[in-house]
């Protein structure tokens, strides 16, 4: 038997921290239709809410931060430029966000920790467009590299 743990924490409505065992990832969407970024990749989710009804699948693979190469791979130029850094989601990040948004809460101050809820949103917002646009970077430079 296995120890599991998992916990999801609601940061905004439709923006989801999901901590576990084995990492820690962002959910952003509806119930019934979201998007999970993570160490292991971003997925779509859709499901029919209460049935049980769901389907997922990966729209882009998981970052290598310490890729495995061989011999015959380090030769090849073409895998050392397909070569991308891991972007997910730090531990220190999660405690930065908890107690800065424990220490505003205890301000009692509507305004205080409504600039801090927006910071935040705003660098998550942030973080999740520089990874779009990084991926949009990257599949266009490995399509350049097939063409030629």
């Amino acid at each position: 038997m296995s120890l599991r743990f998992r916990r999801r924490i609601k940061i905004i409505p439709g923006v989801h921290l999901n901590i576990s065992r084995s990492g820690i990832s962002t959910s952003v969407g509806v119930r019934g239709a979201s998007v999970t970024l993570g160490k292991r990749g971003t997925y779509l989710n859709t499901g029919i809410p209460g049935t049980g009804v769901s389907w997922r699948e990966r729209i882009s693979e998981p970052n290598a931060s310490h890729p495995t190469q061989t011999i015959d791979e380090s030769q090849n130029t073409q895998a050392a430029t397909n070569i991308r850094h891991s972007h997910h989601l730090h531990w220190w990040k999660v405690l930065i966000f908890i107690v800065t948004l424990l220490i505003a809460g205890a301000t009692k101050s509507d305004g205080i920790v409504g600039v801090v809820l927006l910071l935040w949103f705003g660098y998550w917002l942030f973080l999740f467009l520089r990874l779009i646009v990084r991926s949009m970077r990257s599949n266009t430079k490995q399509s350049s590299v097939t063409s030629n």
